[in-house]
């Protein structure tokens, strides 16, 4: 019994965690080390967007990286021998910590485990 209490706390806490997207924020920052802030984006805004600019002339580099939430988001890559800048998007929660789409463990993931556990201790009781 209390398996099946444990499943139905996991489904409301991930019906609770749908209502927004977190994304990573920052702002013209020169490291992602400095882009590790979580922030709720309204339920308008269904991406999370990150910009990188980079510059290298002379041996000097410098780096620009901006993180938001965004109502739309449209990738973007430019580049020269000097500079780049690029703009990559997603839209699960968390997924812009380094730039690009990373791998997160899911509400329906954690649910499919759950009830595969159960079916298991289920069937072994039998």
């Amino acid at each position: 019994m209390a398996a099946y209490t444990s499943l139905l706390l996991v489904i409301a806490l991930c019906a609770a965690a749908a209502d927004s997207l977190q994304c990573y924020t920052c702002n013209q920052q020169n490291t992602n080390d400095n882009c590790q802030t979580a922030t709720n984006c309204s339920s308008a805004e269904t991406h999370c967007e990150t910009s990188v600019a980079s510059a290298s002339i002379a041996g000097i580099s410098a780096l620009s990286i901006t993180k938001t939430c965004a109502s739309s988001c449209t990738p973007f890559s430019s580049g020269t021998s000097y500079t780049s800048s690029s703009i990559s998007c997603c839209s699960t929660d968390l997924c812009n910590k380094s730039g690009g789409a990373s791998i997160r463990s899911s509400c329906a993931a954690i649910i499919l485990a759950l009830g595969s556990v159960l079916i298991i201790l289920k069937s072994s009781v039998l």
